[in-house]
Formats: structure tokens, sequence, C-alpha cells
């Protein structure tokens, strides 16, 4: 990002000397304009230039206008908030328009424009320039190009040669990119450098410049520094992050105010502050003004649940000023082993394998987690004992390796009743519990020990009933505009045409199925879609051709509310098979 800002010595001595008597700027290589500064009104309008050009040019796209799908920056020619009638032109003489909308606050992009290896600049402004004082919520809220004054906290420094840093305030946190130095000078190491300001973490700094949007960074850039009032507080103990056993640690703290203080946030129930101990700071020749010394004691409780962080502040105070820091406590994740947790469930394949080495009849004292397809039934539920006893494989079929579900609750474990969503073969279960290894040769679910934990109904669309091609069309088209569908489905169909095979670039490919019924009108669009096995396609992979009968498993979505497909890069083949004989 910094080589958007090297240019800007070079454009002063150009606005400097650049303008002859006829306010006509001087060539600059092939290129030429006849101003080097446009304003727009603050209500809105146009501005023009002329640009003249001993060949083609253009201006680069050095302006960060977001984010494409995959998280890249995109960048544009001109910023968001302008426009232009032309933003390349052949050699000659060329007029160009720009347009801004109306704003409430000034703003100002420099312009790059290149024809082979010789540059211009031009500066387009709209209203005022003058620096607004504002919160970093105020900052947030306004429009790119307008200067700030801001002052805040110095929340963390992330480059020095830069001098790119955070700074938050009571209202939010905004990116510091770029500091001028005391001389002036950007990339001059301007927080530590020979002309640095000096300022750490904990000081209250002000600074003013322009906001920018990077992203979704909120900057300000290439800011003067106003003002610095050093923090009476320093955390000397750096951040840290516990396992999930926990633990004690002490926070060390120097600080020049009347005490040094910790706060834990209200809702952090698994850190505790156990004391607090205070030294003296000894005065000497050299400093007769000491700090003091703080260590805070904490104790971090282990952790059973989801990965957890707290931020604790720090504060000193005096008769002047107080002085905040946050400091940031994170833990690890209790993670159980697989198997035990329905995001990460055993495949009836490696229940059985892990239930068959079990001491015979002992039960788990664990619950277990198992995912697998209902392929018989030996009752659908007991009126009496209010469980059902059923049979589950890995692909649905009884030939496949069986796992028994022996007395088994409905849903959060509750007896099953008359009303309850009923079993089917062919439905899609997870089931949770206590497993045994019954009389040493039957795996099998601990009886009234497990219940029902997701239950997907082998309805159209499902791995075992996929749409074909015509009710696909027909379910799709039935959802809302752009939606992609949140669960996967199943399709079946033949190949009738074939838009790519497969993208080298993206590893997909597009391709169309149709009914037996009617091949030329029931047609769906497989759209970028990936190889067996949910992976790019890739060279010396088996290719699809006209013909093939395929089932595609994906999420679905009804492109532009006028094109049913499946999402692009969200579907892969699931089985494919040559031509009918």
């Amino acid at each position: 990002m910094k080589l958007r800002h090297i240019f800007t010595l070079a454009l002063a001595a150009l606005l400097a000397v650049g303008c002859s008597d006829d306010n006509t700027v001087d060539p600059l290589g092939s290129i030429t304009i006849d101003q080097t500064f446009v304003s727009i009104p603050e209500e809105g309008g146009d501005a023009s230039v002329t640009i003249k050009a001993g060949g083609d040019w253009a201006f680069d796209k050095i302006f960060n206008v977001g984010k494409d799908a995959d998280g890249n920056a995109i960048y544009a020619e001109l910023p968001a908030w302008l426009t232009a009638d032309k933003t390349s032109g052949s050699a000659g003489e060329t007029l160009v328009t720009f347009h801004a909308d109306a704003t409430t606050a000034g703003r100002e992009a420099e312009l790059r424009i290149t024809t082979g290896s010789d540059k211009q600049f031009l500066i387009v402004r709209q209203g005022s320039m003058e620096a607004s004082e504002a919160t970093c919520a105020d900052v947030i809220a306004a429009p790119d190009g307008k200067t700030f004054r801001v002052t805040g906290t110095v929340a963390a420094i992330l480059n020095t040669q830069y001098g790119n840093w955070d700074l938050q305030d009571e209202t939010g946190t905004i990116r510091i990119y770029g500091t001028n130095d005391k001389d002036g000078k950007k990339g001059n190491n301007p927080i530590d450098g020979t002309a640095g300001w000096g300022f750490e973490v904990g000081d209250i700094v002000t600074v003013e410049g322009p906001k920018s949007t990077y992203g979704t960074t909120i900057e300000l850039v290439d800011v003067n520094v106003i003002s610095i009032t050093k923090s009476l507080l320093k955390v000397v103990t750096p951040e840290q992050t516990f396992g999930i056993e926990g633990g004690d640690i002490d926070v060390k703290l120097a600080y020049k105010g009347s005490g040094a203080y910790a706060a834990l946030p209200d809702d952090c129930d698994w850190i505790t502050i156990t004391g607090e101990d205070y030294i003296a700071g000894k005065a000497t020749l050299f400093e007769t003004n000491p700090a003091d010394t703080a260590i805070v004691h904490l104790h971090v409780a282990p952790n059973t649940g989801a990965g957890r962080k707290a931020t604790l502040n720090f504060s000193s105070s005096n008769a002047k000023s107080t002085s905040t820091i946050a400091w940031t406590v994170k833990q690890d994740a209790f993670t159980l082993p697989h198997g035990q947790t329905p995001d990460d469930p055993f495949t009836v394949e490696e229940a059985l394998a892990f239930v068959s080495g079990l001491e015979a009849g002992k039960t788990t004292d664990e619950d277990y987690c198992i995912k697998g397809y209902i392929c018989a039934i030996k009752y659908t539920f007991s009126a009496q004992y209010g469980t059902a006893t059923f049979f589950i494989s890995d692909d649905g079929s009884a030939e496949s390796p069986q796992f028994q579900v022996y007395s088994c609750y409905y849903f959060d474990n509750q007896s099953w009743k008359d009303g309850d969503q009923q079993i089917q073969v062919g439905d899609e279960v997870i089931v949770k519990g206590k497993v045994v290894n019954y009389n040493g040769n039957t795996p099998e679910t601990a009886s009234k020990q497990a219940y029902i934990y997701s239950l997907k109904q082998a309805g159209p669309g499902s791995r075992l009933r996929p749409f074909n091609a015509d009710e696909a069309i027909a379910f799709v088209s039935g959802l809302e505009a752009g939606k992609t569908t949140d669960d996967d489905y199943y399709i079946e169909g033949e190949i009738v045409n074939i838009k790519f095979s497969f993208s080298a670039e993206y590893g997909t490919a597009t391709f169309f199925i149709a009914t037996d019924d009617d091949p030329a009108n029931d047609q769906f669009q497989i759209y970028s879609c990936y190889y067996l096995g949910n992976r790019p396609w890739a060279d010396g992979d088996t290719q699809i051709q006209v013909g093939d009968q395929v089932v595609v498993c994906g999420k679905l979505v009804n492109y532009n509310g006028n094109t049913p497909e499946t999402a692009s890069k969200k579907a892969y083949i699931y089985t494919l098979n040559g031509k009918k004989e």
C-alpha cells in the first residue's frame, strides 16, 4: 500500500514550479494535463481536465474499493466516491470530466495517469479539507477523503518503518496507516527513528490526516502528529495464551500515577484476580521520578469448552489524567476426541471397529456420536418403553456393514411418543450416547443410554432419493432469488450439454443434465462443479461426456431469480457412470 504515496514530494514540486503563465502544465515526458488540481463543489457536480499524450494513456488502478469473493483486494482507477467519463484514451488530446455526488465533508484523491513509462498526477478535491475534531466512531461513519483530527490511546504498534498503528478511544478503533516523522518525512521510522516521536502503547496521541478504507479496515493515512501525552502506565508482561489446563500468571506493571488497578470484564468468570503486590521505585541521580511497580496475580481456570478470550483493563491516574491499557488473555479450546462430538462423529465403519475392541459387556463412560443411514428398522418405537431400535450403515445399504442402534430415545434424550416424527429407511441420522460390545460380539448403543441427535429424512433431493432434473428445476425455481441453500441436495440425470469439461484455472466443470422424459427442455445447470471427492478437477481425471449418468451433490441457488443451478464451487460429482447401453 505504501507505493500509493511515494510520489507526494514530486507532486509538491510540480505544483510549485510546474505551471506556466497560460495555466498549462509543463510537459512531463510524453503526457501533460492542463491542471494538476481540480475542485468539485460540496453539493456535487463536475470538473474537467484536458490530457495530452504521445501514446495510449490510462489512470492507474491504485484505489482499494473492496474485496472479491476470495478476500483479495480489488483496485480501481478512481475512489468509490468519484466517477469519470473516461479512464483511458489514445494519443492526442482528451477531455476528461469527473463527477461526484453531494457530500457533507471534504474529500480528496490523488490520481495517477500513465503512458508508457511516463506518469502524471492529478488531485481531485471536493469540499473543504480543513480537519474536523472527531472520535473514532465519527471517522468510521464518514466518507473517504475527509481530513480528521482524532485523539486516542495507542492500542497497538504494527509497523515502525512507516508508522502503522491502532488508535483507540471510547467509541472504537481505527488504523493509522503511515505517520509523518518530526521532519515531515514518510517511511522514516517515525515512531522510534532519530526524528521519531517516541510514543508507546498506552500513550495518548492526537493525529490529523485523511480517511481511507482498505477492504474493511478504516484508516487515517500519512498522519501528522499534533500532540503526545505519555502514559502513566506500561504493561511489562506480554499478552498470554493458556492451554486448556489454565494456570497462574503474574502481570508486571510500571506506573507513575497514584496506584495501578486491574479490571475484568463483567461477563468473565474464568479469570480471577488473586492479589496484587506493589514495589516503590527508587530515585537515582539520573531518574528522580522513577516508576513504581505493581504485580497483579491472575488465575485462569481449566477450559472444557470453546476457545475464549478476555480483555483486562489496567489503569493508573494522577490529578491531570488517567491512562488505561487493554491486555488480552486467550485460552485454547477443549477438543474432544474424534467420535465424541456431533460435528466430528464416527462413521459406521469406525464405530464398529471401536466398539468391537471394547471389553465384552462393558458400557462406556463417555457418550459417542455415530452418523449413518437407516438401512433396517426393528421397530420404529415401543409405546411401552418409548424407544426405537434400528440399524444404520454408511451408504444406507442393508448389504453393507451395519451398526445396531438399540433401544434409542428420541430428540433431547426424551421418550418417543405418538405424534413424534417417525424414522424410515434411508433417513440420515446422528446418534449420540453410550456404546457397548454386547456379549463381546454385538457392537451397539447401550439400552436406553443413547438418543437421536439429528434426523434428516430421505425426502426428494436426499442421497437415496435424488432429484431428477425436472424436480430440481421446480424446487430451485421456488427459492428466494440469489439465496444459496444451507443444505446439500442430490441431483441425478444424464449429461446432455457440456459448457466446459473442466477449467484448468478453477478446477471445475459446468454442464447440463436432463431427465429421460424431455431432455431438450428439462435441463438443469451444474455450474462450476468440483470432481469426485469434492476436489478440484485435474489433468488425468476422467473427463465427462454427453450421455454420462451422474449424481451431483451440493448447494443450490436460483441465480438472479431466473436460473436454477448448483451454487458456484459448492457442488461436486458424487457418482459418475458411462453412457447407458
